[in-house]
């Protein structure tokens, strides 16, 4: 089944929603990552989509000490990822 949340983002298959942090050269990003169903977040990562979806989403410094944007939805280019943990911080 597929539905729209109330930021208006529908995906278009299903996804679970893993909570991470990941950096990137200029950013340490914090959201969850939607991965297909059933999948973990190496297989999301090394999948041929370039793209990845985040939901509820922080972008801070490159040290993560200061929030620049908060955002509902953001697609980064995996090209620009340094590294991924899952945040047990943020519930799922």
């Amino acid at each position: 089944m597929v539905t729209a949340n109330p930021s208006g983002f529908r995906p278009q298959i299903n996804t679970t929603p893993y909570p991470v942090i990941i950096q990137t050269v200029h950013n340490r990003i914090s959201g969850k990552l939607h991965a297909r169903e059933n999948e973990r977040i190496k297989d999301a990562l090394n999948a041929k989509e370039t793209f990845l979806a985040l939901t509820n989403v922080h972008i801070f410094d490159v040290n993560g000490e200061r929030v620049l944007h908060t955002v509902d939805f953001l697609a980064i280019n995996t090209a620009n990822i340094i590294w991924v943990i899952e945040d047990y911080s943020q519930s799922r």
